[in-house]
């Protein structure tokens, strides 16, 4: 009796470790799990050198900031002097610009002038600026006609901000490619018309 006894408290006590054991292992491999998550979470919503400094450039938060690939592009480029016909970093007009812009970012070879961009078939031309959406083409002319040759393209980015290559000068006192307000009144003033293009290959166009 005495010999049944003390193999059923060995058993209890065997039992009982391994079941601890494993309680354990499973609490480790919860916790680990766990800051794996947190590390993908963090890496995942981590901002991004260049999210602060366009979001601060656009007036909104860095995390809306999204399309990193437009940004890019934008960065490489930006205050390279302007010229007309010029298709390099020693000098670039606007309509090749866009048309770079589109083929590197969103996968589209467009239309070489700002003309052709605006008369192409698959160019969805519009004037209602509140449906104004990242990567839309902005088309100017000096009379804001349409009756009259378009003279100057820009990229929308979002919160009244376009990126284009032009002659006039910033605020760095340069002129080039540079990021401007469409709502000041002398891009009003130039304003066509919207276009809205296919984009092929682009990832996220959301913006405000």
């Amino acid at each position: 009796m005495n010999i049944l006894l003390k193999t059923l408290f060995l058993f209890i006590i065997i039992v009982g470790t391994i079941s601890c054991g494993g309680a354990k292992k499973a609490k480790l491999e919860a916790l680990a799990q766990a800051r794996r998550d947190s590390i993908a979470f963090a890496q995942k919503n981590q901002v991004l050198p260049i999210q602060k400094k366009y979001g601060a450039i656009l007036g909104i938060a860095p995390k809306d900031v999204k399309n990193i690939a437009l940004f890019e592009f934008i960065d490489e480029w930006m205050n390279t002097p302007y010229r007309m016909g010029g298709e390099t970093k020693q000098g670039i007009d606007c309509s090749f610009f866009s048309q770079y812009l589109f083929h590197d970012v969103y996968g589209n070879l467009i239309e070489r002038t700002a003309q052709k961009q605006y008369d192409a078939k698959d160019t969805d031309k519009f004037l209602g600026q509140e449906f104004l959406k990242q990567g839309d083409l902005l088309f100017f002319n000096e009379k804001g006609s349409e009756h009259r040759p378009i003279t100057h393209v820009g990229v929308y980015l979002g919160n009244d901000k376009f990126v284009h290559s032009t002659a006039r000068r910033g605020n760095s006192g340069r002129n080039g490619v540079q990021i401007s307000n469409f709502k000041k009144r002398h891009w009003q003033k130039l304003f066509v018309a919207a276009g809205r293009k296919p984009k092929l290959t682009n990832k996220t166009t959301d913006t405000n």
